[in-house]
């Protein structure tokens, strides 16, 4: 079973409260015990000092008596003076003890100097007296008594009033102490709100340490360390998010390898097969099969030169993701640059029946690798090619972006499909995959781009337009 939780304040104002309470206790019972002795000894100190002053009197003066009786008067103390033959030299005009004059104490305890103390009850008015007897120099005796019964009331009021006043002072310190320790925990539960929000990994909250003490030190410290472990936090969080992304990349780069040796082995297993195929028919021919033997011959090399050409597009973008190349870059036309590629390909346009056309600014030169961005325009067109329909246009028109020149290159056709669209920079990756096989494509040409693209630090994609689609690149202008 949970055991009921404390608050500190309250251990605070109770353990003060208790030792408050202890010491007032301690000090009554102090004075209930000793104040009556205390009492009576400073009356006993005072009778003997009296008693020394009144042996220093000569007691042939003429104001004798009238001295021991002012005596008597200021102190409140019985005196009486004796001669050796026991007659009264001063007698008091108090009557108190009884009649018969001096009075005898048997057993009592006498000092060196034949002095004494008792006390002794009256049995005229039935009330305790503190006896002192001394004998002087002179000759006489001396004998003092004083009140014990008026010492006891005045030690029964002090107590009386003592404890009235405790009883008062307890209340008020007990609500002293108990706003005080609210003042004294209060950074202390702040402290332990805080850490209990810290053990939470919630580092918002923070100690108003203003004291200059031990526990405003504390608070800093506490400050410091939620600091501390929040930075630390963010540091691990963001450690943390990048070794996902890592992770996450690494599983999309090992999957895109295994993806891209499953495609380069799909697209050598089918020349292989092919040419494994026409060798072995060749070499089973007989003399009269011999005429068909130039067509085997052919078939053969075209698979030849279509795995010539895969290995050759893997090459080149093995080394351009690497970058092993090198760019080689210099001024150049851009209107020129664009205008040269389509008449290179101009009678492979015509016999396709596509038109084509070219809108650049004639005065605008870029700068760059010129056949690697001839690689770039060649796959968007080869690309374009592939897919024309409707109208059959090519046209490339470039748009100013300030830095660079934009170069767009649109064929009239299909859409591409969304699934698709984000995935066709992807080695190996087709779209239409029976008509890329046909037309000898591999799947490599946008890659390629992509690749080169990043090699010069430029910007590249593709978008759906009105009647086709929309590839672009960008070439840094000359300054």
């Amino acid at each position: 079973m949970k055991k009921p939780s404390v608050s500190i304040r309250f251990k605070l104002f109770a353990q003060v409260g208790a030792i408050l309470i202890l010491a007032i206790l301690a000090f009554l019972a102090l004075n209930f015990w000793y104040l009556g002795d205390v009492y009576i000894d400073t009356e006993k100190n005072n009778m003997k000092d009296l008693a020394d002053e009144v042996a220093l009197i000569d007691p042939s003066r003429e104001d004798y008596n009238a001295m021991l009786g002012q005596y008597e008067s200021d102190s409140g103390i019985i005196i009486n003076v004796y001669s050796p033959d026991g007659e009264f030299i001063y007698k008091s005009s108090i009557t108190f003890m009884n009649n018969a004059g001096r009075i005898s104490v048997e057993g009592r305890e006498e000092n060196s100097d034949g002095s004494y103390f008792e006390i002794q009850q009256s049995e005229k008015n039935n009330k305790q007296y503190i006896v002192y007897y001394k004998p002087l120099e002179n000759g006489n005796e001396i004998e003092m008594f004083g009140r014990k019964d008026i010492i006891d009331e005045n030690v029964s009021t002090a107590m009386t009033f003592m404890g009235y006043t405790a009883i008062i002072a307890v209340i008020v310190a007990l609500a002293v102490i108990f706003v005080y320790s609210g003042r004294f925990t209060k950074p202390l539960i702040k402290m332990s709100e805080v850490t209990k929000r810290m053990a939470k990994l919630d580092f918002s909250q923070k100690v108003n340490a203003k004291q200059n003490d031990e526990i405003g030190k504390l608070g800093k410290s506490i400050n410091n360390l939620s600091h501390s472990l929040n930075d630390a936090l963010v540091d691990l969080n963001e450690k943390n998010k990048r070794l996902l992304d890592e992770v996450e990349q690494e599983k999309k780069l090992d999957s895109i390898r295994k993806s891209f040796v499953s495609n380069v082995s799909h697209e050598l297993k089918t020349p292989i097969a092919i040419i494994q195929g026409y060798a072995e028919g060749l070499k089973l021919m007989t003399p009269e099969e011999s005429s068909a033997a130039g067509e085997y011959c052919d078939v053969i090399m075209n698979e030849t030169e279509k795995m010539n050409e895969l290995v050759l597009q893997l090459l080149e973008l093995s080394s351009l993701e690497a970058g092993g190349n090198q760019l080689n870059e210099e001024r150049f036309n851009i209107k020129e640059f664009a205008e040269s590629y389509f008449k290179g390909i101009k009678i492979v346009l015509e016999e396709k029946q596509i038109t084509y056309s070219v809108d650049v600014d004639e005065k605008i030169e870029g700068v760059g690798d010129k056949i690697k961005l001839n690689m770039v325009l060649n796959n968007y067109v080869s690309n374009a090619v592939s897919h024309i329909d409707g109208e059959r246009k090519i046209s490339v028109s470039g748009e100013d972006r300030g830095e660079f020149l934009r170069l767009y290159v649109f064929n009239t056709g299909e859409h591409i499909k969304d699934d698709d669209i984000n995935n066709i920079w992807q080695s190996f990756y087709r779209a239409d995959k029976s008509r890329s096989r046909k037309q000898g494509r591999f799947g490599l040409g946008l890659s390629i781009v992509s690749a080169i693209c990043n090699l010069h630090s430029t910007e590249y994609g593709v978008e759906n337009v009105e009647n086709g689609v929309r590839f672009f690149f960008d070439i840094r202008k000359a300054d």
